[in-house]
C-alpha cells in the first residue's frame, strides 16, 4: 500500500486535491498529512504510484493504480474532504454551487439538475454550520457531508 507524506512548509494555508476524486484537505502551516492508498491493480514496474502537481490554487496529488485513498493527519485521524477548508473558499464555492443549481441548463437530465440543488443546500448548511462555529470561537468545521453523488463530467457546482 504506497503512502506519500505532505508537509506545509509555509506560513500560508496549503490546498491538497487528491485526485483522480477530486477531495480536497486543507493543511495548516507547518501540518504534516499522509495520503495512503487502498487496493487497486497489480502496479506497473515503470509506474510511479503518485504523480504531484503544484499549481495557483495548492497541490494535486495524483493517484496512480489504485481505487481509494484516505489522507491523515499527524495523529493518524483521517481527515475527510473539505477538513479545515477556510470560510471565504466555502463562501464562494457555495454560491457558485446555487447559481449552477439554478442556471439555465436544459441539456442536463431532471435527475442531475435536482442532485445540483441538493448539492447547493449541502454546501449551504455546510457553510452555515461552519459560520456558527466560528461565531462562537470555536474551530469551524467546514466539510461537506453531501447526501447526492454527481456523475463524472458533470459540472453541477461550476467551482467546485
Amino acid at each position: 500500500m504506497p503512502s506519500i507524506r505532505l508537509n506545509n512548509d509555509t506560513a500560508a494555508m496549503l490546498a491538497i486535491w487528491v485526485e483522480p476524486w477530486g477531495t480536497d484537505h486543507w493543511m495548516r502551516p507547518h501540518e504534516k498529512f499522509t495520503l495512503l492508498t487502498g487496493d487497486g491493480p497489480e502496479p506497473d514496474p515503470d509506474d510511479v504510484p503518485f504523480d504531484v502537481v503544484f499549481h495557483d490554487e495548492g497541490v494535486s496529488v495524483w493517484v496512480n493504480g489504485a481505487y481509494e485513498a484516505t489522507v491523515h493527519d499527524e495523529s493518524g485521524a483521517e481527515v475527510s474532504c473539505g477538513h479545515q477548508r477556510p470560510l471565504d473558499v466555502m463562501r464562494a464555492w457555495t454560491e457558485s454551487a446555487e447559481a449552477a443549481a439554478v442556471a439555465d441548463r436544459p441539456y442536463l437530465t431532471p435527475e442531475i439538475r435536482e442532485m445540483a440543488r441538493r448539492h447547493a443546500e449541502d454546501m449551504r448548511r455546510a457553510l452555515t454550520e461552519a459560520e456558527a462555529a466560528a461565531a462562537t470561537g470555536a474551530e469551524p468545521v467546514a466539510e461537506v457531508e453531501t447526501e447526492s453523488t454527481i456523475p463524472n463530467g458533470v459540472d453541477a457546482t461550476a467551482g467546485h
